[in-house]
């Protein structure tokens, strides 16, 4: 994760944020202090009817098997990351342990055989492929500066993609070539995600500059040449004026049947298809006065798809969770209807990543 990204995780969690989503307008303060309950509520997109506006259990009511590894990172202590790595079933999570490879995880290959990381260190920087257990490990790219790049894999298991310093622009290696081609005009790129075909990748774009006033992103697809065109816009949220108009769509992840990319705004979970249409928000977050009936209420960050693209599994916590206390993990249907408590993670404040799991 990048010194950026750490910086935006931490003003989230000991600053006053606003929340800022399709007809929402609520200020929230920090976890100590409290949460202030919203003054008013702007009438939200229809959205389908759902069964239920609660999470069922992990045990029951899924309609397809889970046999994932997942790959995490967060806080025990402030200022202090820590990853781990644990399977998540039907049952729900279990065989959690720390991982000391990466203070930041790292992610997962689309078959789960391999991890990507940055190790983060002073010496020996680099991006390194290794088991996911963290043994066998190779430098492919060497680093040079102290922010932690987020590293994500092509569909096929090929090539990686990450950030390059100083501008943040989006840079591909070929893993058997060791070629390493830069994709122009996306400076400023943050978290991003392949499209399923290999040939576009969505990301986040900075908008401002940490350290210089209110930063916010909103979301871009570019192909492999650097043609990009923008996804999302500042006018498809509902900013607070009175809390620094911050627009932050953040995290995409692209679905394996190409037809959704899902991505958090303002701790709320939305889903856009890759031309820019249909974009739906599907969970409300728990300070809400008057929670919508027709979405689940729940924190959202960080979404991921499940390889079989029939659910989207998110951290259940957003940037207000408590420092110590862990977070809850949750997959959703695509369409809202169904939200499923998986199980509960020992820290909260990061991404992760998921991956089939292999024995």
């Amino acid at each position: 994760m990048s010194k950026e990204r750490e910086t935006i995780i931490a003003t989230t969690v000991a600053t006053v944020l606003p929340c800022i989503v399709i007809g929402l307008c609520v200020p929230i303060m920090n976890s100590v202090a409290g949460i202030i309950a919203p003054n008013s509520i702007v009438a939200t997109e229809a959205q389908s009817p759902l069964s239920s506006a609660t999470p069922s259990s992990a045990g029951g009511g899924a309609n397809s098997a889970l046999d994932l590894r997942i790959i995490f990172y967060g806080y025990p202590q402030i200022g202090v990351p820590r990853a781990g790595t644990a399977e998540i079933h039907e049952t729900g999570i279990s065989n959690i342990r720390d991982i000391t490879f990466s203070p930041i995880g790292g992610e997962l290959s689309p078959n789960g055989r391999f991890i990507a990381y940055d190790n983060c260190s002073n010496s020996n920087r680099g991006i390194y492929l290794a088991e996911p257990d963290g043994s066998k490990a190779q430098m492919v790219i060497p680093l040079i500066g102290s922010p932690c790049v987020d590293v994500r894999w092509s569909p096929e298991g090929a090539k990686l993609s990450y950030l390059a310093q100083p501008d943040r622009s989006l840079r591909i290696f070929d893993i058997a070539s060791k070629s390493d081609t830069l994709i122009p005009n996306t400076q400023g790129a943050d978290l991003h995600w392949w499209s399923p075909a290999g040939n576009e990748i969505v990301y986040g774009r900075l908008r401002g500059r940490v350290g210089a006033g209110p930063v916010g992103r909103l979301l871009y697809i570019t192909d492999l040449r650097g043609n990009s065109r923008q996804l999302t816009f500042a006018d498809d949220f509902v900013p607070c004026g009175r809390e620094r108009n911050i627009i932050d769509a953040s995290a995409p992840a692209w679905s394996p049947k190409g037809d959704a990319i899902a991505f958090t705004q303002g701790e709320c979970l939305f889903v856009v298809s890759p031309a820019g249409g249909d974009l739906r928000q599907l969970t409300t977050p728990p300070y809400a006065s008057t929670p919508s009936p027709k979405m689940p209420v729940t924190f959202a960050y960080s979404p991921r798809w499940s390889p079989d693209g029939r659910w989207i599994i998110f951290n259940g916590e957003g940037g207000l969770c408590r420092i110590g206390d862990g977070a809850v993990l949750n997959r959703i249907s695509p369409d809202g209807n169904t939200m499923v408590a998986i199980g509960k993670l020992p820290y909260c404040g990061g991404p992760f990543s998921i991956a089939p799991f292999n024995k």
